[in-house]
């Protein structure tokens, strides 16, 4: 419809409230009939399709419609290709819309889902429209209204209400909508981060509350006591919202304990139903356990539960879905209980976590793909029966995102198979093998989901805690869609034998080695036997190994581990002594494989490159590897920089290619037809164990030629590779031309000092700019107080300047230790500045295009800069052609839309060397250099030129040279016409 036809309808609509109002807003004009009187049909101008005319399945209808008594979805929920775009809900016009209560529903409904930001509430008479991706808030429910309409306003905003046409939300008009305002976007808190932040401080308040009653308890049953507590009351909270346990249970002991009169603790109570909840569902999370058994104030606990119930909580637990408590879990799991020598109780972050900057939640679509390529596989054309002897495996499983993806993948592939074959879905006195409910949707019962459970899923976490919310948040994927469930018929399988605690990486032998570990470090260790049919997986080990092993290991730098550094070096092909730990993850992992078996991992993607990955990258070829995914610089882990990829290999005789996908953007809608859509082969055998590239084929062909052409950079520039110096917050070093001046002028003698100093953005290609910028700098041997102008000036910063790092090695750090703060240690600086002093190649340690620039005037760098210090413009002008860019970016880590040249990546690049003994290949060296002299040359002619004819004529001159050395640079390496049209596209 057009403006003119929505306007017309909406008026027919606001004139039949009109006339007969004091009907529709008597109490017995319910919320049913104004939903098909009024709302359907006020959407339905809006073009949206509420009846589902179009006969679309319910995975693609444009409205899901919400029939009779709801309780925690939203009356209509509108949809575009299958995604959730607003909710609407309902109330009868007698109801006020300024109820609180009403309010907060509206608003929790969408908020809770974290992917739905706009709500609708609505009984006609009124239309308010909330930004929800503000938290529901009792205390100002009204905050993030965005529209607030009366039906008697409608008319004169049609344009508002045109914001919600199935067209307009097409074209992204919701976005537009959200709320822009500065305190809008501070209270902005997701679901995840909200729920995480009341975890967290539940956590510590029982934590201090547990050891102030407790003082002898030792931190390990510390924290298993404050997490199991909390994993029992989340667990009742989302099984009474799923109506699996009766709702209000947990509140209703709240007030029992109170209506005593708080004679006897909360803890009573809670331990009785906790023995009624094992009775009835079995599992791991209710068994008997010290939790029971330690006082805990009741006060603190009654608030804790009370905090968890509406209104005082904005949390849908039947809304929040199980992978989305996963990824709260997962950064909870990065925080630990600890005691100070003092007695005070801290949760704080993990060393281990800290150094490696954090918890990052593997991303949905990254499982689904994992999953579908592994399991997927392996059970596809299989029937049930078959699939029971599968074993799948997560060795650092965390909190159980890849087997509940591993999991909901078998359910819904059972699921399948009975619809299709019907006569093999086995049958149970009470539960049927599939159930089919009033609404034709189908779900298994909840007895094969845990016989399931049982055969297939597997894993392993060095994390007691981890271990257990694994174990709950399957669990919790067991139970979703049941209702109403039979008591006393102990329905969750054991777990224990199939999620253990213990250290994947090392096994009980790390004690033969004749070194004594303390309890402590025993206890940190936690080795894990493999084979060990009691402890172990022996059993599975026993007949081949696992199915399928699949995951998101640790990053963690091996240099994190010196304890360990010798065990990985007599138990792991991949050792190095830098190498992160996912390098010995892969390891294990495929090492745990049956014959035939898949293993998949998504990790970072640097061992490609890196000097550490050299084992990992001889050894994997070696294997046969599938398929490889680099998603780049791409930041596929929100809030981190580390930068992954997805690798699969399978256990069997290695082929001669494998797939490779580059991704280069996240904006698509599904990871499987974006690798469908740019895969491509490349052969295992042009792979080199110094560094892997993943081009084409073509790619790898021209790459494997330059390298028999060439020399490593490394090798021609000797390893002088210098990173420039760090200054950091220091403002002693560097001085302005004004001052250095002054400093002159006092004492000429502090010329001898003083350096004409750069920083990053001061370099370009072929020309760095000229800087105002200057470093005061001094070598060994040199008396500052020669120097009293300097000192005098250096003096008056010495309490303002940073601490020497803890770090620090002296001499030991070229190439990537910057040099002292402060200024009374210069004098201890390293012979390797003088390396400054020479004539050199400059270039940004971070590029986007080429640039590398000469300098013969001594320039010093800050530490964005780095330098080669050789007198060759040879080899600028092979770095700064479009060759050169071409090796840069195959051999250099992509970051950021750029490239990293650091020493470990350009120094594999492969230089063309000269016999000067030929005098064809000397003759073109000398070309060469001519011709990168001029164009330094004219550059500094262009810098010193205003905007005009002339430098128009300069720049020309450069494009016409720069054309020039690439030709040469073809023919110095030989480049076909084939060849310089892959450089080129």
């Amino acid at each position: 419809m057009n403006t003119s036809e929505v306007k017309e309808h909406i008026q027919n609509l606001v004139e039949k409230f009109e006339r007969d109002k004091h009907h529709y807003l008597s109490k017995d004009y319910i919320e049913a009939q104004v939903r098909q009187d009024f709302i359907d049909p006020f959407f339905e101008t809006l073009d949206w399709d509420i009846s589902n005319e179009k006969k679309l399945s319910p995975f693609e209808r444009e409205v899901l419609v919400e029939k009779g008594e709801t309780t925690g979805r939203p009356d209509y929920n509108f949809r575009l290709n299958g995604i959730s775009k607003f909710f609407v809900e309902a109330k009868a016009p007698s109801e006020s819309l300024d109820t609180v209560k009403h309010i907060l529903q509206a608003k929790s409904y969408a908020w809770n889902t974290k992917e739905v930001f706009i709500v609708v509430l609505t009984d006609f008479e009124e239309l308010k429209l909330f930004d929800a991706s503000l938290p529901p808030d009792k205390r100002n429910p009204l905050q993030g209204i965005i529209i607030d309409l009366k039906y008697t306003d409608y008319l004169n905003n049609i344009e508002k209400l045109l914001l919600l046409s199935k067209e307009a939300v097409a074209q992204g008009s919701l976005d537009r909508l959200l709320l822009k305002d500065a305190s809008s976007k501070r209270q902005r808190i997701p679901v995840d981060k909200k729920f995480l932040q009341d975890m967290s401080l539940w956590r510590e308040e029982l934590a201090k509350d547990v050891y102030r009653h407790n003082s002898s308890i030792s931190v390990r049953t510390l924290n298993e006591v404050v997490q199991r507590l909390l994993d029992r009351i989340v667990f009742i909270r989302i099984a009474e919202d799923r109506n699996i346990i009766k709702p209000r249970t947990l509140f209703e002991i709240t007030e029992l304990w109170k209506a005593e009169g708080k004679r006897r603790p909360i803890q009573y109570h809670l331990n009785n139903l906790f023995r009624e909840i094992n009775a009835d569902l079995n599992g791991d999370i209710f068994k008997p356990h010290a939790c029971e058994q330690y006082e805990v104030d009741s006060h603190r606990l009654a608030n804790i539960i009370e905090e968890l119930y509406f209104p005082n909580s904005p949390y849908l637990f039947d809304i929040i879905g199980v992978e989305l408590l996963g990824s709260i879990y997962e950064r909870y799991l990065g925080n630990t209980i600890r005691v100070t020598p003092g007695g005070r109780v801290k949760v704080e972050e993990k060393p281990e976590v800290r150094k490696a900057g954090g918890v990052y939640y593997t991303p949905q679509y990254i499982v689904k793909y994992i999953v579908e390529n592994t399991v997927g596989k392996l059970i596809t054309g299989k029937t049930p029966k078959q699939i029971e002897k599968l074993r799948l495996l997560d060795p650092a499983c965390g909190s159980g995102s890849f087997l509940l993806g591993a999991f909901q993948y078998l359910i819904d592939y059972h699921i399948q198979y009975y619809r299709e074959h019907p006569k093999e879905a086995e049958t149970h006195p009470l539960f049927p093998d599939l159930i089919r409910d009033a609404e034709d949707n189908y779900r298994l019962s909840i007895i094969k989901k845990g016989r399931i459970l049982k055969n297939n899923i597997f894993g392993v976490d060095i994390d007691p805690q981890a271990v257990e919310i694994t174990m709950m948040s399957l669990y919790l994927k067991e139970l979703e869609g049941e209702r109403s469930l039979p008591q006393k018929q102990g329905l969750l399988p054991i777990l224990s034998n199939n999620i253990k605690c213990g250290n994947s990486l090392i096994g009980y032998d790390i004690f033969d080695q004749g070194k004594l570990f303390p309890d402590e470090e025993r206890e940190r260790i936690n080795p894990f036997d493999w084979n060990s049919k009691s402890v172990g997986f022996g059993e599975i080990m026993a007949k081949g190994g696992f199915d399928c092993v699949i995951g998101n290991p640790p990053y963690v730098r091996q240099e994190m581990l010196e304890a360990f550094k010798e065990y990985f070096q007599q138990k792991y092909n991949v050792f190095h002594g830098m190498a992160d730990l996912y390098s010995y993850f892969i390891e294990r992992g495929v090492s745990l494989l049956k014959p035939g078996g898949i293993f998949s991992y998504i990790v970072a993607n640097k061992w490609m490159r890196t000097n550490y990955g050299e084992p990992l990258r001889y050894w994997m070829k070696q294997k046969r590897i599938e398929e490889i995914i680099d998603f780049g610089d791409l930041p596929v882990f929100q809030g981190a920089t580390t930068y992954p990829c997805i690798i699969r290999i399978r256990n069997d005789s290695p082929r001669s290619i494998f797939k490779v996908t580059q991704v280069k953007t996240l904006d698509f809608d599904n990871l499987e037809s974006y690798v469908q859509t740019n895969s491509y082969s490349v052969k295992q055998t042009s792979l080199s164990a110094k560094g892997w590239s993943l081009a084409n084929e073509r790619i790898q062909q021209l790459l494997s030629k330059l390298q028999a052409v060439g020399i490593p950079l490394g090798d021609y520039v000797k390893g002088k590779i210098y990173r420039g110096v760090l200054t950091g917050f220091n403002k002693a070093f560097v001085i302005d031309r004004e001052t250095r001046n002054r400093l002159i002028a006092e004492d000429p003698k502090s010329v001898e000092l003083i350096k004409p100093f750069l920083i990053g953005r001061d370099i370009k290609r072929y020309q760095p700019h000229q800087s105002n910028k200057y470093l005061i700098f001094t070598r060994r041997g040199v008396n500052i107080k020669m120097y009293p102008a300097i000192e005098r000036h250096l003096k008056q910063f010495k309490e303002k300047l940073m601490p020497k790092p803890k770090d620090w090695q002296g001499d030991d750090w070229k190439g990537r230790k910057p040099g002292s703060y402060q200024w009374y240690e210069i004098q201890d600086a390293i012979d390797y500045y003088a390396e400054f002093e020479k004539p050199k190649i400059m270039y940004l340690v971070f590029q986007v295009k080429p640039a590398f620039t000469f300098d013969s005037a001594g320039t010093y760098a800050n530490n964005a800069v780095w330098i080669m210090p050789k007198d060759d413009k040879y080899l600028l002008g092979i770095l700064n052609s479009m060759l050169g860019w071409l090796l840069i970016s195959n051999f250099c880590t992509q970051i950021q839309n750029g490239y990293q040249l650091i020493f470990e990546y350009l120094g594999k690049l492969p230089i063309r060397t000269i016999n000067f003994d030929d005098l064809k290949e000397r003759a073109m060296h000398d070309r060469l250099v001519g011709l990168v002299e001029r164009m330094l040359e004219l550059n500094r002619k262009k810098q010193a030129l205003p905007a005009s004819s002339e430098r128009e004529a300069v720049e020309s001159e450069i494009a016409v040279a720069d054309e020039r050395i690439d030709e040469l640079v073809y023919e110095l390496y030989g480049i076909t016409e084939k060849e310089r049209e892959i450089i080129e596209g």
